[in-house]
């Protein structure tokens, strides 16, 4: 009872952090939504490209800076013109750990997809419509799975370990009451509607890339191409403040198929987050632009028990197989990015600082806890004014349970001593722009105290690590004309 009423007190704690500024919110035009690739230059592009969003004669005059691109061809804007945007992506990371961890050694990993967006008001007059289709293809090692054996992952872009393609998200979209409303239903990558900053994924780790690390693996959520029956709905309350909710399905069996098996009879529960949303990112109305989010997330689908067995035994020391555990996941976020240093507002050069937390409320988790925070500075030199560098630093917390399995684990193989309750995980990543939809990502992480969750059978006690890594970030579609994909991960 005690445990119910604290959640039920942290829950509306944070609806009431979130909705008392919502009502001070001015009525200025938000800026268009941005994939998780997206920085704080792309939205800075995406404002002069776009001025449908409010009143000309109010918003500030246009800028003149553009990022370099590839020139369009005719057929592309003919195909844009007819409703058709075809996305395509390649992202390829190669890390490799020096020092510390349970291993030391290197991997190389990607993914491919390629899909479209076909507006279907241009198309056949269903006005507000649209339909999504995105097809998979991952290839290559973990580092973390493999090496390092952290929780956390060095490479961001490692979402899949079976290497094959896989249909994806597949759903159809309606706007409407002038855009207020968004509805999106089918086939769909959970993840990509909750938990976004549009400063987190300027980095090669996944600490906070396309959201932070917890939300990824811990609330039940998909992320693509594991994408499952659901549906979510936005609404702006607001110009500036938004209440975002959707439910999913929860199936264990889509990670390793080609995601054309469509059936629900493997659906082990159902995922409901809901998150408020304070954001004022158009450049063209707000000087220093910025986002504040919160929510927070049910599951009811069963989880592994991490120390015990169906005996009641401790895995780590008895083996054997683990239980079954019916505790219903939830847990709660907040976070927020603000632009601090904007010395022109004709230049997307600035310094936005970030970050959030996330708690478990409940301890059948490896993490119970993640506290973040960092900055992007886009622009570092005013001859490059569209490169970024960022740093992002992330503390986790254990759970008891998970540090007692891997103590067990450790010295049933010879080794002894305990992964100490909290971690700490830095990456310091520049991304040099080529060309617009063009990106190399060299990246340096540290993590002091880290875990092995993901390698526990070894008599190892981590020790800190040392990473150096590399990204390959190519929009082929950008890079051909198209324009850029929406939120997606």
């Amino acid at each position: 009872m005690k445990g119910l009423m604290t959640r039920q007190s942290l829950y509306l704690g944070l609806i009431a952090a979130l909705l008392v500024p919502a009502v001070h919110a001015q009525d200025v035009p938000a800026a268009a939504d941005t994939g998780p690739s997206a920085n704080w230059a792309d939205t800075y592009a995406t404002s002069q490209q776009d001025n449908s969003g409010g009143d000309a004669a109010a918003a500030p005059p246009r800028a003149t800076y553009k990022e370099p691109a590839l020139p369009r061809p005719d057929w592309v804007q003919s195909l844009i013109d007819d409703g058709v945007n075809i996305r395509a992506s390649l992202v390829d990371q190669y890390a490799k750990n020096t020092t510390g961890g349970v291993y030391q050694g290197s991997h190389n990993v990607g993914q491919f997809y390629i899909g479209a967006d076909l507006d279907l008001a241009k198309m056949w007059g269903w006005t507000g419509s649209t339909l999504h289709f995105t097809v998979y293809r991952d290839y290559g090692l973990s580092l973390n799975a493999l090496v390092t054996g952290t929780y956390t992952k060095q490479q961001y872009i490692y979402k899949n370990p079976y290497t094959r393609w896989h249909l994806g998200l597949f759903s159809y979209e309606y706007k409407g009451l002038d855009d207020r409303l968004d509805i999106q239903v089918g086939r769909l990558g959970s993840t990509t509607y909750f938990g976004h900053l549009v400063v987190n994924c300027q980095f090669t780790s996944a600490n906070t890339c396309g959201e932070p690390r917890m939300l990824v693996s811990e609330t039940g959520l998909s992320l693509l191409p594991s994408a499952t029956w659901g549906g979510n709905v936005k609404y702006k309350t607001t110009e500036n403040t938004y209440v975002d909710m959707g439910a999913f399905e929860v199936n264990p069996t889509i990670q390793p198929s080609n995601g054309l098996n469509w059936g629900i009879e493997h659906a082990t529960g159902y995922t409901v987050p809901v998150e408020f949303g304070w954001v004022k990112n158009d450049p063209r109305a707000e000087q220093y632009p910025f986002e504040l989010k919160g929510g927070a997330y049910v599951s009811t689908a069963p989880l592994t028990d991490i120390n015990l067995n169906t005996r009641g035994q401790p895995l780590g020391i008895k083996g054997g197989t683990a239980a079954t555990d019916n505790h219903v996941r939830d847990g709660i976020y907040m976070m927020g990015d603000k632009v601090i240093w904007r010395p022109d507002p004709d230049s997307p050069r600035s310094f936005n600082v970030f970050g959030g937390w996330v708690q478990q409320l409940e301890q059948q988790e490896i993490m119970r806890q993640q506290i973040y925070a960092g900055f992007v500075m886009t622009g570092p030199f005013a001859s490059r004014p569209y490169d970024t560098v960022g740093l992002n630093i992330s503390e986790f917390e254990l759970t008891s349970a998970e540090r007692a399995f891997l103590a067990e684990e450790r010295a049933k193989l010879g080794g002894s001593g305990w992964n100490a309750r909290h971690q700490t995980a830095a990456d310091l990543t520049y991304s040099y722009h080529i060309v617009k939809g063009l990106e190399l990502m060299p990246s340096v992480q540290y993590i002091v105290h880290p875990d092995n969750s993901s390698i526990p059978k070894t008599p190892v006690l981590p020790k800190n690590l040392l990473v150096y890594a590399i990204g390959l970030r190519v929009d082929i579609g950008v890079l051909m004309g198209f324009k850029p994909a929406a939120a997606n991960d």
